[in-house]
């Protein structure tokens, strides 16, 4: 680009800050300028580009087109230079970051919170944030870099970032300890008659991956009611006598009981994946965090 001798470091950080929160109040705030220097860089970088690159709004700006497009560039050229700049060796005892994962309940309780005590004693100044997985906006915040990693099953990450599976999970069938089934083993027929829970955890909807299974024996079961997180599933259990299908790392559960089914028969497991984005495949810091997890 011909007005590459342009643009200075201070321009390409505004720029970079901004695509991934579009206020400049803030911005100005996150890497220490006051709001008319924010201003005054944003107009360099508008004529260095051709182009608006942020349009003013009723709540801060919004990137155009041409800005949206930029931001992997943006954000490649961001971490080269972090690297550049930090060659000391990565110790987790003296690091000060945070990292965002976006996961399920699910994974929350199998994956990370077992592992939070030894991640606290190697790295006690790392600060974590868990969120709930957004299906329809894994791409945007791994992009924006809202997020660092995210935890669930393949179909919920797009293809292009690069994962790690962590392991290979498995369903049981499960009801409530009071419940009529308790201490029974059930055909796929009465299987599929009885009344099922389902989790949605990504999509709220009355559908679970044991539908397919069974619909290829042309059965298919009554589910009465859909819940978004694995925790709320022995209470409601309990309260509405049905059955459910937990992943195994869940159990066992005092509230719950293992209902059989016959000849051992199971719908398909699913694996649990760690997903990050292309331009963290080299930090120290992404590498260390995924051999915690694993």
């Amino acid at each position: 680009m011909k007005n590459i001798g342009r643009l200075n470091l201070k321009q390409l950080s505004v720029l970079h800050a901004l695509l991934l929160d579009p206020n400049l109040s803030r911005v100005g705030e996150r890497i220490g300028l006051t709001q008319q220097a924010v201003s005054a860089n944003l107009a360099g970088l508008r004529e260095i580009f051709g182009d608006p690159l942020f349009i003013r709004t009723g709540h801060g700006v919004t990137p155009t087109p041409f800005a949206l497009g930029l931001a992997p560039d943006v954000n490649n050229a961001i971490s080269a230079l972090e690297r550049l700049v930090d060659r000391a060796p990565f110790d987790p005892a003296t690091t000060r970051a945070t990292i965002t994962l976006s996961t399920t309940d699910y994974a929350q309780q199998v994956a990370i919170v077992p592992r939070l005590s030894r991640m606290r004693e190697q790295a006690p100044g790392l600060k974590l944030i868990l969120s709930d997985i957004e299906v329809d906006a894994v791409a945007a915040r791994m992009a924006s870099g809202e997020i660092d990693l995210v935890m669930s099953i393949p179909d919920f990450v797009p293809a292009e970032f690069p994962r790690l599976t962590l392991f290979h999970e498995h369903y049981i069938c499960v009801a409530s300890r009071d419940s009529e089934f308790a201490g029974r083993k059930l055909s796929l027929g009465e299987l599929a008659a009885a009344p099922h829970i389902v989790v949605s955890p990504a999509r709220a909807n009355l559908s679970g991956s044991a539908d397919a299974w069974l619909k290829q024996m042309d059965l298919s079961r009554n589910v009465i009611l859909s819940v978004p997180y694995f925790s709320l599933v022995p209470a409601v259990l309990q309260a509405t006598g049905a059955l459910a299908f937990l992943p195994s790392k869940l159990l066992p559960d005092p509230r719950l009981c293992v209902i059989p089914l016959e000849d051992d028969l199971s719908p398909p497991g699913f694996d649990l994946i760690c997903a990050w984005h292309a331009r963290s495949a080299h930090s120290p810091l992404i590498e260390w965090m995924l051999l915690q997890l694993k």
